[in-house]
């Protein structure tokens, strides 16, 4: 008898911890099985104290606006391709201007020119990201699904740590 009370205690508590959960599949959030707003999960990540989540619920609503509007999708996608080039030359003429102050001993300038010269670099490189991933709808709607997982995934892991703070 004493197993059969563990056994459904244990049960119990699993099926309670579990409906706390929220969810995200195609778009929607869930929460106890039933959808939810976007405002909705920024009141739970704020109910439940989750780190920079301003931040992260500012990335999800500002992907989701590139992608419902077509002009902003095409604009990024344009200024992507036409910036590449352009980041590609300047990094090759401040990389010139770095070897020149380091050859000529201005340390100060070498390592100045670096940063930039590291900088649109890394432009370079990400540019064609950006523009790939608004190049179709469907490939903005992946981004945004896949930051909506990384929000759902924190915030079930602060609320996991709640339950488990209080012993469930």
């Amino acid at each position: 008898m004493k197993l059969l009370t563990t056994i459904a205690a244990v049960l119990i508590s699993i099926f309670a911890f579990s409906q706390d959960y929220v969810d995200y599949n195609e778009g929607v959030f869930f929460r106890y099985g039933k959808e939810i707003s976007l405002d909705k999960v920024e009141g739970l990540m704020n109910q439940y104290q989750v780190p920079f989540y301003q931040v992260r619920l500012n990335g999800v609503k500002k992907q989701i606006r590139n992608c419902e509007n077509k002009f902003r999708r095409v604009g990024m996608l344009s200024l992507s391709i036409i910036e590449t080039p352009v980041a590609a030359l300047g990094t090759g003429l401040f990389g010139l201007l770095s070897l020149i102050s380091a050859d000529s001993g201005d340390m100060v300038g070498a390592v100045g020119f670096g940063v930039i010269t590291v900088g649109l670099a890394s432009a370079t490189a990400y540019f064609p990201h950006l523009a790939y991933v608004h190049s179709t709808k469907d490939r903005c709607q992946k981004k945004v699904d896949k930051l909506c997982e990384k929000l759902v995934e924190k915030l079930n892991k602060k609320i996991e740590a709640k339950y488990k703070l209080l012993g469930y």
